[in-house]
């Protein structure tokens, strides 16, 4: 079979990747819907979304880099770089780093409104995302050592895994080949359907920055541990804040927004240039 793949275009391998993806979404669907019928409930959303996210992310990932390549898992990133540990500790910093930028970005992205013609198709779309951003703070404000534990489990580490096994293992590396090689076109390509697979278009800046940053760790990182391992940190950081709101350590508001100013924005977006320069691109250029 890779043999009959193994000329494929990059333009049919996108086509592939997509089919991939829909064949899975059927059968992860069909399988809830029989489960539902015969058990006559629902299963627990945390349980359902972490398996949705094995099977169509995860899933998706390795049975496209097991069609068309040779070596699926290290063609997805998952062999380690010289020097793996530094980089993924530089990384967690730089996504910290830009925690004040994403926040300004998401008050940015608010303020965004549709032309008056559209407001009906605005107001369905907030609702959206605000029934979802209501359901992971329900999940996250679930008081417990059990409930955050769960909660790192099935909100952090599982959809930073599977999300950077299909967006920048598969997605990302395949973009690079359809745009001739040029990495920069790739990465924000890779970003953009990133933000827009999680539906929210009020929320779309914060995500597709999130998105290049996590592009750029990957590509110049050589591992999709150092990305994988940086989404996590940033995922867990939620779950920890309002963890701590929980014990009332934090207040919500705190977990929520930091309410950044646009210069702390910025300055922080500029100390993370400086360690990704640093930690990232002048050792690969020392070595080149």
């Amino acid at each position: 079979m890779r043999q009959f793949f193994e000329n494929t275009r990059p333009a049919g391998q996108l086509l592939a990747l997509m089919f991939i993806f829909f064949i899975l979404f059927i059968i992860v669907q069909g399988s809830l819907f029989v489960y539902i019928l015969l058990s006559g409930s629902t299963p627990d959303m945390l349980l359902m979304q972490s398996v949705t996210q094995l099977l169509l992310f995860g899933g998706t990932a390795v049975v496209f880099a097991w069609m068309f390549y040779d070596r699926p898992l290290r063609h997805l990133g998952m062999a380690t770089a010289p020097k793996t540990g530094l980089k993924v500790l530089a990384a967690f910093f730089i996504l910290v780093l830009l925690l004040p930028l994403s926040d300004w970005l998401t008050q940015v992205n608010d303020a965004f409104h549709l032309p008056q013609s559209m407001s009906a198709l605005e107001t369905t779309l907030r609702e959206m995302g605000k029934t979802s951003q209501d359901m992971v703070e329900a999940f996250l404000m679930r008081e417990g050592t059990g409930a955050f534990v769960g909660n790192l489990v099935a909100l952090a580490l599982i959809p930073a895994l599977c999300e950077e096994l299909l967006f920048r293992g598969a997605l990302q590396q395949l973009m690079v080949r359809c745009f001739g090689g040029r990495h920069h076109w790739a990465i924000i390509a890779t970003a953009a359907i990133f933000s827009l697979f999680h539906f929210e278009l009020f929320a779309f800046l914060p995500r597709f920055m999130l998105g290049i940053a996590l592009g750029y760790l990957f590509h110049y990182g050589g591992s999709l541990w150092v990305n994988a391992t940086a989404h996590f940190a940033n995922n867990a950081l939620l779950v920890i804040l309002y963890y701590l709101a929980s014990k009332g350590i934090v207040d919500y508001e705190t977990a929520e927004s930091i309410n950044s100013p646009w210069y702390l924005a910025v300055a922080c977006a500029a100390v993370a240039l400086l360690v990704f320069w640093f930690a990232f691109l002048a050792p690969k250029k020392q070595k080149e």
